[in-house]
């Protein structure tokens, strides 16, 4: 699944990804994949899996070459 980082919580090491279909679902730190936590930004384009049986996200990851950020 693709989606974008909408909202970081800085001091409770979490946040919210919107996917592409509207879903919008939480990650933890300890659910990043290939990036710091610290490194994360509203409007950063990642991509995720949904955790089975829970409302989560997991295997959040950004999308290389399709920042927010950047391509603006």
């Amino acid at each position: 699944m693709e989606g974008t980082i909408w909202q970081i919580y800085p001091r409770q090491e979490k946040g919210m990804v919107r996917g592409d279909d509207g879903y919008e679902l939480p990650f933890r730190r300890s659910r990043l994949n290939d990036v710091e936590f610290l490194g994360l930004f509203s409007g950063l384009r990642v991509s995720y899996q949904m955790q089975d049986g829970l409302a989560e996200a997991v295997d959040v990851c950004p999308l290389l070459g399709r920042q927010g950020r950047e391509d603006r």
